[in-house]
């Protein structure tokens, strides 16, 4: 069960959230990762003491908290996570799971000596427990799309107000200029009633899906960089805008800041890598000899499986190809929906469950019959549908023997089926070396 509210963690974490580290605050309902990715690694870069906090995890419940760039150990996790859970129980506070991860991060940031820390909101943004901490440096707000209605409101105005709850006093706010109108409203108003530095809805100024080699290059122009020409940054369409989002708040942070420079800024934004998103992976650990690649996506809402399907549309489509898909879903998703974006006659998809997930007890999987009840009811006979249950690599197996020679194989609808793919691919890897 979710809980949001900050009472907990205020009392979870030390000196109610005045921490010797600065914060850089990143909320939005898609690409709030991709901008914590592209900013901690410019941050690296730039040779500044740093650390990131992002959710949720995707193979050990440890990977979503990084110092300079690299995962934190399993024992230095452990370690601090134990005397979170200490305080909790000393102190009966009674923290979920997630306020008990974000107050061992928060810990960590602050044992390690970090100067500075890019957060990811957990969900929504005023009650998150990552807000416990003072006004950031800079609050970056990313798309913002219709999910998690039932805790946030039914309508994007409404979700805007809740995930606007990081824009405090005295921070500098910078928000992904393609929202719609109505979004950037409410959020503008919010930021001029808390008395904010400065607001800024910022877009790349020129973006260009052909470049060298294929892939996209985007123009965005900062006062501290001038007009920066970037290329080989994270695949999708709407990356050019997180780019965006997170070049702006490395401008302005290079204000206190000087070892951020144009030329680090270029060489993080190149070296950024953010996996299960969009994410082209090679398989032939776990079926050798065969050389397969898949698709690895997380798009687990609407509006990132309207991203994902038109990557799927322009790339994999083109010339008439069909995709076979392996697909699954948390529970409580709008699965009909996701799967009518994603799909097209002709294709074949094979549904499976992914596994439990370690330390967060109320995620679980929607059925596979749930599932294909749902490709059956949009699709009818139009598409091929088998019921992998339980089994992930059998599924993968399945789409892959589906798509033969003539098909690419996609695997999406949840970042926890991500989390279990590269699970097992680590796995294999390991065994091949």
């Amino acid at each position: 069960m979710i809980d949001l509210g900050l009472k907990r963690i205020t009392r979870l974490v030390r000196d109610q959230g005045k921490f010797p580290w600065r914060a850089i605050h990143v909320a939005g309902t898609n690409g709030k990762g991709s901008v914590c990715a592209y900013i901690s690694s410019c941050l690296k870069s730039s040779g500044i003491p740093s650390a990131r906090f992002t959710s949720p995890h995707l193979v050990d419940r440890w990977d979503c908290i990084t110092l300079n760039g690299a995962v934190v150990s399993e024992e230095l996790f452990l370690v601090t996570e134990a005397a979170i859970k200490k305080k909790n129980a000393r102190e009966g506070i009674g923290a979920s799971e997630f306020e008990i991860l974000t107050a061992t991060a928060f810990e960590i940031f602050s044992r390690e000596k970090v100067d500075l820390a890019v957060v990811e909101v957990g969900l929504g943004g005023r009650l998150d427990a990552t807000n416990v901490i003072e006004p950031p440096v800079a609050a970056v707000i990313t798309k913002i799309g219709l999910d998690h209605q039932a805790l946030l409101g039914s309508t994007l105005e409404e979700i805007a107000r809740e995930k606007g709850g990081v824009i405090k006093v005295g921070s500098r706010c910078i928000v992904d200029g393609t929202n719609e109108e109505k979004v950037l409203s409410v959020l503008g108003r919010m930021a001029e009633e808390v008395g904010v530095e400065s607001f800024h809805a910022i877009r790349p100024e020129a973006v260009d899906r052909e470049g060298e080699g294929g892939g996209s290059i985007c123009e965005i122009t900062t006062e501290a960089f001038g007009r920066q020409r970037f290329e080989g940054f994270l695949t999708g369409a709407y990356q050019p805008a997180n780019l965006s989002c997170a070049v702006h708040a490395l401008s302005y942070l290079s204000r206190e800041y000087p070892s951020i420079t144009a030329s680090t800024v270029l060489d993080g934004v190149r070296n950024t890598s953010w996996p299960g998103r969009m994410d082209m992976v090679d398989l032939s650990c776990l079926f050798p000899g065969q050389g397969k690649r898949v698709l690895l996506d997380g798009a687990h809402n609407t509006q990132a499986a309207l991203a994902l399907s038109d990557y799927v549309t322009k790339e994999l489509r083109a010339g008439g190809g069909f995709v076979s898909w392996t697909v699954s879903a948390s529970k409580g998703k709008d699965i009909k929906e996701m799967l009518r974006i994603l799909l097209r006659s002709g294709d074949k998809a094979v549904a499976v469950e992914f596994g439990s997930v370690d330390g967060m007890p109320w995620v679980a999987a929607a059925s596979t019959e749930d599932i294909v009840s749902a490709i059956r009811e949009v699709f009818g006979e139009e598409v091929e549908v088998i019921d992998g249950g339980k089994d992930v690599l059998g599924g993968v197996k399945m789409a892959l023997k589906l798509a033969g020679e003539e098909g690419h194989t996609v695997v999406a609808g949840s970042l926890y089926l991500a989390g279990d793919l590269i699970r097992l691919l680590r796995r294999a890897e390991k065994e091949c070396e």
